[in-house]
């Protein structure tokens, strides 16, 4: 591995009484001013748009305009090489001797009203369509600008001519490693395996890309959108993985917002050291969130881990679980602190620690992060 590896104790030294959370969230669609709206209203306070077609980021929002995407990008992959610089359309179809006319005539109106004055953000975007992998593969890399694809999402013969392709379109190693090329954070952000029940994605082939780069985070344990009541998530997958004896980080997404529910129903509580973009790019580096389905209704007080001894405390009375490698370890049905010590003979055979907490009244569900034991 190139960087450090992955925190396998995400939250020590926390302080929990005095610690600043900000909600974030590495895989929400936002192309239109409702989705953003919604977006907003739900608590949104570290915005790393995915969106694709093109697969470039909505970075800063404040500049992006209705048709811009259509008329120049910022970055794109030509003949399986990635050229990190702005192509314009317009002028690339003149130097090609290919009909301008199907360009609009200009960006357009600003796609995006204001937001909060305190709204943090940073570049992100959904990759797919890698040459070496099927379709189902998806990836997005918060804190990276690294852009890929196109706006026509059903093919435009002439970009195609001219070596421009849907998708990716190169080996997802070759991709991977231009995500973090263009990280705005060089030790912050990184790499997020999307949906991987959804998309069906093999075991081995999870550990290959964990183990490409320790920058490759983690994967989606819960995608909302990803089927109904969240019949898609990927729990169990996460567990086998960890049970390797690989940090994994889990990350809980919205992915397509639902507007009719107006809100998100997947999110990442960060807790940076700072305020500040760079920061929170680092929490997502380091491990340092937990997640949410709702972001109210149930909160964790403190989750500590001192290498022996796990203790997670919510503010008001939940079902706790814990779970190690051999399933469920500790079943607290009410109660708010549950407090567990892992005997030094058990290690191996746990594996890992994490926990989950739920309200079955607000139906709030949190998920700490996975603490090694070996």
């Amino acid at each position: 591995m190139t960087t450090p590896g992955r925190n396998r104790n995400p939250y020590q030294g926390i302080d929990w009484e005095n610690q600043l959370r900000v909600t974030g969230c590495t895989h929400l669609h936002c192309a239109t001013r409702k989705e953003f709206e919604v977006a907003m209203k739900s608590g949104l306070e570290f915005a790393t748009f995915s969106n694709y077609y093109p697969s470039t980021p909505y970075w800063p929002y404040q500049s992006v305009h209705e048709k811009a995407v259509q008329l120049y990008q910022n970055g794109y992959i030509q003949d399986g090489v990635y050229h990190p610089e702005r192509i314009d359309f317009r002028q690339k179809f003149a130097e090609w001797g290919e009909d301008c006319s199907i360009l609009p005539a200009d960006e357009g109106a600003r796609l995006f009203p204001d937001g909060p004055a305190d709204l943090l953000e940073a570049p992100n975007a959904e990759h797919h369509c890698f040459s070496d992998y099927n379709v189902y593969l998806h990836i997005t890399a918060p804190g990276s600008t690294f852009s890929s694809g196109n706006y026509y999402s059903r093919r435009n013969q002439i970009l195609d001519k001219h070596g421009i392709h849907m998708g990716t379109a190169m080996p997802w190693r070759q991709a991977f490693q231009c995500m973090f090329d263009n990280l705005i954070v060089p030790d912050g952000g990184g790499v997020v395996i999307n949906h991987p029940h959804w998309s069906h994605l093999p075991h081995k082939f999870l550990c290959d890309m964990l183990d490409f780069d320790a920058r490759v985070l983690g994967m989606e344990v819960i995608n909302a959108d990803c089927g109904a009541d969240f019949t898609s998530a990927a729990e169990s997958q996460w567990d086998e993985v960890l049970g390797t004896g690989r940090q994994c980080y889990g990350f809980w997404t919205q992915d397509h917002l639902k507007l009719d529910l107006g809100e998100l129903r997947g999110r990442c509580i960060l807790m940076p050291e700072e305020r500040s973009v760079e920061s929170c790019l680092k929490a997502y580096r380091q491990g340092r969130f937990y997640g949410a389905i709702k972001g109210h209704g149930l909160n964790f007080e403190s989750v500590t881990f001192d290498g022996r001894t796990l203790r997670v405390r919510c503010d008001k009375e939940a079902i706790i679980l814990l779970m190690t490698h051999q399933g469920v370890e500790v079943e607290l049905w009410t109660g708010r602190e549950l407090v567990y010590t892992v005997k030094d003979e058990d290690r191996s055979k746990h594996v890992f620690l994490r926990a989950t907490a739920l309200d079955q009244q607000s139906g709030e569900k949190l998920f700490t992060q996975a603490f090694m034991l070996v």
